[in-house]
């Protein structure tokens, strides 16, 4: 699964949905749903990606997940204008990606549960990460707060696939009204 979905969210939902033997056709909305946000992404690269042929743009696409989009964001905010940073860091992350899904495939059984290690808290760590290295201003401090407590909120309740996608969603809106 992960040489051909790559996105984290989308496998982690996947599996969980195929072990609670949902409907393939639930399991496919599920993951069109959640992966909602990188039509915002691309829409957003745009502008840079506009002089790659369409072939190109679709390879892009493929790596587009949310650390390149921040990386390259970053890269494109500081006067960057090189493809090669973005594409760089997406195949990179890919085969880093691909290299530890093996990993967890030979030695995953030994590490047995996650949470005994804090392993779980790796996802957790990335996305806050990210929100941390892509605020500027005190109006995207906002969004993040607020995001953050909508998400762990759902989280708390039992919810934590929900509190993802609603807080994925929710931030593009809250983005608009403070920025208003």
């Amino acid at each position: 699964m992960s040489l051909l979905v790559f996105a984290g969210a989308s496998q982690f939902a996947m599996v969980q949905l195929f072990s609670d033997q949902a409907p393939t056709a639930i399991v496919v909305a599920s993951v069109l749903f959640i992966n909602l946000r990188h039509l915002l992404m691309a829409t957003s690269l745009r502008a840079e990606l506009r002089r790659l042929p369409i072939g190109g743009r679709l390879f892009a696409a493929f790596f587009l997940t949310d650390e390149s989009f921040a990386m390259a964001t970053g890269h494109f905010r500081r006067g960057g204008r090189s493809l090669a940073y973005y594409f760089t860091f997406a195949i990179s992350l890919y085969v880093v990606w691909n290299l530890a899904t093996l990993a967890g495939i030979v030695i995953g059984s030994a590490i047995g549960d996650p949470r005994r290690l804090g392993v779980d808290f790796a996802i957790t760590a990335t996305f806050t990460g990210i929100v941390v290295l892509a605020i500027r201003r005190p109006g995207d401090a906002v969004i993040a707060l607020v995001a953050a407590l909508i998400a762990g909120s759902f989280a708390l309740a039992g919810a934590s696939t929900v509190a993802v996608i609603t807080a994925g969603a929710l931030a593009p809106l809250i983005a608009v009204f403070v920025r208003r």
